[in-house]
């Protein structure tokens, strides 16, 4: 389903279009702003590194060694991250305000958009995308989830890796149990314990090959759903290629805007 959604790099891309579009259309009105934050633009991009990162649970050694099952420093999944992220914003001015977010008619003699700069940037960068519902693929993923769990298949290394915790002394029914530990939860940094429970978990999921069965399981069920819904995920795939046109055209007529972090540079082991 990745492929029906904006990667990190895609959406770096078409968050600095959107910057500067709307910096190009207060420019209109005579207002100079130098447009969000750095980190306000990695955010997007971030934010998809970090999800995709997490969506199998833990399943690196080193990092259940450091990080137990909190979300690593870089994740925007770490409280601590998306509280000091909020906290890193310019201030709007005032009268660019008004302008940006459509909080009056007119300025300066001229007519402000419908929705201010950044409503009609988001409307240039979807112009000419056909109707598309750009929420299916995160239903079906979820759909594709929940029939995994119910693969004979997947039940099979289940038992094997509960097998496998306990004898390592730790009786939980699934890594997702295990992960899910209320007292984890609670602590916000990660105990000794969790520490531990964490990196038994990991080496009991290699040992049974429950990650590579999952993964696969998984693929399976969601390509049987790409297969079934290939119209609407048709459409929605010329909306990602008629952005990204759109993207590069924004891109591409200011020269001074900043290029999205290089591959492999989206926080950390993403």
């Amino acid at each position: 389903m990745d492929g029906y959604r904006p990667s990190p790099d895609e959406q770096a891309r078409s968050d600095r279009a959107q910057a500067t579009l709307e910096r190009a259309c207060l420019a209109h009105f005579g207002l100079d702003w130098e447009g969000p934050e750095e980190s306000a633009l990695e955010f997007g991009s971030r934010s998809i590194a970090s999800e995709r990162v997490a969506r199998f649970g833990v399943v690196d050694r080193d990092q259940a060694a450091r990080h137990g099952y909190q979300p690593p420093p870089w994740s925007t999944r770490n409280p601590r991250v998306r509280a000091a992220l909020a906290q890193h914003h310019h201030d709007t001015p005032p009268e660019v305000k008004k302008v940006l977010y459509g909080l009056a008619p007119e300025y300066g003699g001229r007519r402000v958009p419908t929705g201010g700069c950044r409503a009609k940037a988001a409307r240039q960068l979807m112009r000419g995308v056909p109707q598309a519902d750009r929420s299916l693929p995160a239903r079906l993923e979820k759909q594709a989830m929940a029939a995994s769990a119910q693969d004979p298949r997947l039940a099979a290394v289940g038992r094997a890796w509960t097998s496998c915790m306990e004898r390592a002394g730790h009786r939980y029914a699934s890594p997702e149990t295990a992960a899910h530990e209320p007292r984890w939860r609670d602590n916000g940094v990660p105990t000794e314990e969790e520490r531990a429970v964490a990196v038994a978990d990991v080496r009991c999921q290699e040992e049974t090959r429950y990650l590579p069965t999952l993964v696969n399981v998984t693929a399976e069920r969601q390509r049987e759903l790409i297969g079934r819904h290939a119209t609407e995920l048709g459409r929605l795939k010329r909306l990602m290629e008629i952005r990204a046109r759109n993207v590069a055209e924004a891109l591409s007529a200011d020269p001074t805007a900043p290029s999205p972090p290089a591959a492999g540079e989206q926080g950390g082991s993403a």
